[in-house]
């Protein structure tokens, strides 16, 4: 069991976003988190991926229990073992192609000839060996979501963590990275959790946890 979250509740003000979440994923799993909006996903994710703390509950990744971290040990977990794409990019516009992608490895101080090698290989990998020099702004939706994702596997991490990955991309350029998430996990065997409102995506998924009112049904 790479992760297992239990009885994970929270609350914005009287608001109550999680009412006692279970949730299991093995190692190369391909979850989905499906459901209305305003129905606790994305809240979820982040509280599974580390950036956010439940007010009650435990998740556990390999079988440690991460919600007991101190702020700066969760940090370097993070950085060492999850990866993130978000529906927005996320890119820092000064910074080209290549240096988005290498910002964690910095993070996590690794050498710049590892480093490099591993950029340059993904970015040739998704396609995108032309445009290691290009800034956010000179790059297409579909160009920047893939920078996300080499950013997102740069420290080789167990588990990415997305949020709408394809949200703001037209049908035929999230057909594309639909594609090449479920190539990715196939190919290096790592383990999914994606938010989606689309359909074609969850229907590539292993598993689709759908949410309503704060509980998965």
């Amino acid at each position: 069991m790479l992760l297992k979250a239990h009885n994970l509740t929270k609350s914005y003000g009287s608001v109550n976003v999680l009412r006692g979440i279970d949730v299991e994923i093995d190692k190369g799993e391909f979850i989905t988190i499906i459901g209305k909006s305003g129905a606790g996903k994305s809240t979820l994710l982040h509280i599974l991926g580390t950036l956010d703390k439940p007010d009650r509950g435990s998740v556990k990744i390999f079988d440690e229990d991460i919600t007991a971290y101190s702020h700066d040990k969760l940090a370097d977990f993070r950085n060492q073992h999850i990866g993130f794409i978000f529906q927005f990019h996320h890119l820092l516009p000064e910074f080209n192609a290549y240096e988005n992608v290498i910002i964690p490895a910095m993070i996590a101080q690794k050498k710049e000839a590892e480093y490099k090698k591993k950029a340059e290989g993904l970015l040739d990998y998704l396609g995108l060996s032309n445009r290691l020099t290009h800034k956010p702004n000179e790059l297409s939706g579909g160009e920047q979501q893939r920078v996300a994702i080499a950013r997102a596997l740069i420290n080789d991490p167990s588990i990415i963590m997305a949020d709408e990955p394809t949200g703001n991309l037209d049908s035929s350029t999230s057909a594309e990275i639909h594609q090449l998430i479920s190539n990715l996990r196939q190919e290096l065997n790592i383990t999914f959790v994606i938010v989606t409102h689309n359909n074609e995506l969850a229907e590539l998924s292993d598993r689709s946890l759908r949410m309503l009112d704060g509980l998965i049904i």
